[in-house]
Parts: C-alpha cells; structure tokens; sequence
C-alpha cells in the first residue's frame, strides 16, 4: 500500500498538477500580492512593469535574497521594505510559493483555485 502511495504522488508531481494544499497555499500568496497592490508596480500578473518581474526574481534569484528584497526593501530603487505589513510577513512563504510555482510554470496568473483554468 505504501508503494502505492508513494508512485502515486511521483505521478502527481510528474503531470504538474498541483496538490489541494499547495493550491491553497499558492491562493494565499496570490491573495497577499493582491491586497498588497503588487501589480501597481510589479504588472498585472507580476511578470513586471515599472518594476522587475517578480515571476523571475522566485525563478532567478536565492530565496533569501527575495525575502530580503521584500522585507527590507530595496529604496534606491524605488522598492520599499514590507517588514511591518503583517500579511507579507504571515505569507511570506505562500508569496514566494505562488511565485515560484508561476516561474516553474506549474500554475497559471490570476487564482489558483479558480477552477476554470
């Protein structure tokens, strides 16, 4: 049974489908760039505009250099620092999962639980 299980989830991974969990945790990260106005700056679906592409930043760059960036900023640049807006750093993980699954073409823009995708 557990052998199962196991080729299961290798399967799952394989086609790119996205587990429930993950896209939940995708939908939060979405949630937060939206309540946070991201694509003011970052583009309607954050592949950039005025400002760099967070889609490549997740797909470029180190995490902890993405972390960094968002939580202190970057103000020679214009990017400020979201250390004290509590959902960034309550969904910080779930930001940079949604961005990263985008990078990795795992998902699409827009809601990952939207179902007419």
């Amino acid at each position: 049974m557990r052998r199962v299980a196991v080729v299961l989830c290798v399967l799952l991974a394989a086609s790119g489908a996205a587990a429930e969990p993950e896209r939940a945790q995708f939908a939060r990260g979405w949630a937060a760039l939206r309540a946070m106005d991201c694509a003011r700056c970052h583009g309607r679906d954050y592949d950039g505009w005025a400002a760099p592409s967070l889609i490549a930043s997740a797909r470029d760059s180190s995490r902890e250099r993405f972390d960094r960036l968002v939580l202190e900023g970057d103000i020679g640049r214009g990017m400020p620092g979201y250390r004290t807006e509590a959902v960034v750093v309550r969904e910080l993980d779930a930001i940079y999962a949604y961005l990263r699954a985008r990078a990795l073409r795992e998902i699409g823009p827009g809601d990952p639980l939207a179902r007419d995708r």
